[in-house]
């Protein structure tokens, strides 16, 4: 692409510069068109081939826009037509720092909360379903591997005293203050969507099948959150988090929260957001 060797610029120089070209639009226009462009040395610039930079700046342009659309299709379809402008807005403002690809699309989330106030407002839920689209690539390509404890039956006080659940490492809780899992349904089957999406807050634990390795999503009540969270925080034993959940639920009878709680611990277990229990430390 260069047309002659440059011995008084440095190798860093002429990359970046050539990165700039390839990814900043702004920049590249006005080098297409024969103005000084802002940031690149002149020397270099005079030796660069534009339509090299016409072709390269191409295939990494469509690259990005594959993958946005892979990992956001909700977005996409809600988006539509003011998709791949904003896709190229946010390549130029959050520009990747990773060597894997897939990181590149981790902000978009946070960039259309501070960037976009326009569609936020006209989408409130939209920040949310990009972070929820995001979360299942996460957790796919997480490095964590998820370790499983035993097998018993808490039969008996000692039991509950002396024994606590281990927990998905690869797993995170999301409080939404939208209902984000019915809309991604909806977006799925091609539902039309109702002109206002109501808020409805909506607490999902996403986490990853340690048989399968794919990634689950399963809607939970405010207490399952809370005592989730409870339990990423540090090792705890049964009997402390059924005296958690009571105090959490105030006025309800405990008994009957104890029901409750005991029959949750049966469910996470069978979806294999709890893998089993450990025994505590004396």
């Amino acid at each position: 692409m260069l047309a002659h060797n440059f011995m008084t610029q440095t190798l860093r120089d002429i990359e970046q510069s050539l990165a700039t070209l390839w990814t900043q639009n702004g920049t590249r226009s006005q080098f297409l068109a024969e103005k000084k462009a802002d940031g690149i040395n002149e020397d270099i610039a005079g030796a660069i081939d534009p339509r090299g930079v016409r072709l390269y700046a191409s295939l990494i342009r469509t690259g990005r826009q594959d993958l946005m659309r892979s990992i956001y299709p909700g977005c996409q379809k809600i988006l539509s037509r003011q998709w791949v402008k904003l896709v190229d807005q946010y390549m130029e403002t959050c520009p990747p720092d990773h060597y894997n690809l897939n990181k590149a699309a981790q902000g978009f989330s946070t960039f259309l909360k501070n960037h976009t106030p326009e569609l936020v407002t006209r989408h409130g839920f939209l920040p949310e379903l990009a972070d929820y689209e995001w979360i299942e690539l996460e957790i796919m390509e997480s490095d964590l591997v998820a370790q499983r404890g035993i097998n018993i039956q808490l039969d008996s006080p000692e039991k509950f005293q002396e024994y606590g659940p281990i927990l998905n490492s690869v797993l995170v809780i999301r409080n939404y203050n939208y209902p984000i899992s019915k809309l991604v349904d909806w977006l799925r089957d091609d539902v039309r969507l109702p002109r206002r999406i109501k808020k409805c807050k909506t607490n999902l634990a996403i986490y990853r099948d340690p048989e399968e390795l794919n990634a689950r999503f399963i809607e939970l009540g405010d207490l399952a959150a809370r005592i989730i969270e409870k339990i990423s925080q540090g090792t705890i034993s049964y009997a402390e988090l059924l005296a958690f959940a009571v105090s959490e639920c105030g006025s309800q009878d405990p008994q009957e929260t104890v029901v409750q709680v005991l029959e949750l611990f049966e469910e996470l277990d069978e979806l294999k957001v709890f893998l089993g229990s450990r025994k505590l430390d004396a």
